[in-house]
């Protein structure tokens, strides 16, 4: 398979960012535009999870190759190499989240657990009907338009997250991981209310009972990253938010995050992202409108042939 970096959906032009925070598709749909192989391909900001109950087919995660026997689960973090070739008969969903979009609960679960590529076997798992329950439950709130339909899949991904961290334990090393996720859990619920009100470390590690140093050992352990690049991809993944669903001035969202100098915030985002908050906007809402065209032509092609 070709390496083939993308960070839109597979298949779609990478420059056309999807407007989304979660999306969710059968595995046939997708696949089936390409004879059933993904080749090689990575996101840089987008977390995927595939849930198999029927047919059969390869994995390719980080440079392994695993059989797909259902059911069972993939879990594929930013950042990560991952293709896929499937049977004709794939039976199962696709969703692909921003982690930002998450509760804060469901985030620490992620990167606690998953911080490379797995596929977990669900044969034995006891929770496996509550768990094909739930993304039934968030394909079908997808398609529907019905009042609350995010908050609904935003809680059923969080069940899910949360019982594919279950799946994973017997996976994952033993030995002081429990008293460190629940420490890295309070952190990452203590950064996201004080994310307005920037907090030194030393503030984090009090409340949490232990020294600056270990806790920076604990960030890294768990996340690989540092505590103060942790805070500050919070603070992006909010100003991006707000930039994308408000009509917020940039100096606002700047001066709502704890920025008194908006400079300096502008200095921060293009740091980030390689662009400035308002181009970054601007860039968008153009690809976003594009976007909602091309839907909009789609859906009137559909209507005109039905006729």
């Amino acid at each position: 398979m070709q390496m083939a970096p993308n960070d839109g959906l597979y298949g779609e032009d990478a420059k056309q960012r999807p407007d989304f925070r979660f999306h969710c598709e059968t595995l046939f749909s997708r696949s089936s535009l390409h004879r059933f192989e993904i080749s090689l391909h990575r996101h840089s900001s987008f977390q995927q999870i595939l849930y198999i109950w029927g047919g059969e087919g390869d994995a390719l995660l980080d440079g392994r190759t695993e059989p797909i026997r259902p059911p069972v689960a993939i879990i594929v973090p930013p950042g990560f190499e991952h293709g896929f070739r499937f049977s004709r008969d794939i039976g199962g969903v696709i969703v692909t989240m921003l982690p930002g979009a998450l509760p804060v609960s469901a985030q620490a679960l992620l990167l606690r657990n998953f911080q490379q590529p797995m596929l977990l076997l669900l044969h034995e798992f006891a929770d496996g009907e509550d768990l094909r329950l739930g993304f039934e439950r968030i394909a079908s709130e997808y398609e529907s338009r019905e009042i609350g339909r995010d908050a609904l899949i935003e809680g059923q991904l969080t069940t899910v997250v949360a019982l594919l961290a279950r799946a994973a334990r017997p996976l994952l090393e033993a030995g002081g991981e429990g008293l460190a996720e629940q420490r890295f859990e309070r952190l990452l619920a203590l950064i996201a209310r004080h994310v307005r009100e920037p907090r030194k470390a030393e503030f984090y590690a009090k409340t949490l009972g232990v020294s600056e140093t270990h806790l920076n050992r604990l960030v890294r352990t768990v996340s690989g990253l540092s505590l103060q690049r942790l805070i500050a991809r919070r603070q992006l993944e909010i100003a991006q938010q707000e930039l994308i669903f408000t009509v917020a001035s940039v100096q606002m969202i700047a001066q709502g995050l704890g920025f008194a100098d908006p400079a300096y915030f502008n200095r921060f985002f293009k740091r980030e992202t390689g662009m400035t908050p308002r181009a970054w906007r601007l860039a968008e809402q153009h690809r976003m409108g594009d976007t909602a065209a091309r839907k909009k032509e789609f859906q009137t092609s559909i209507l005109a042939s039905s006729r």
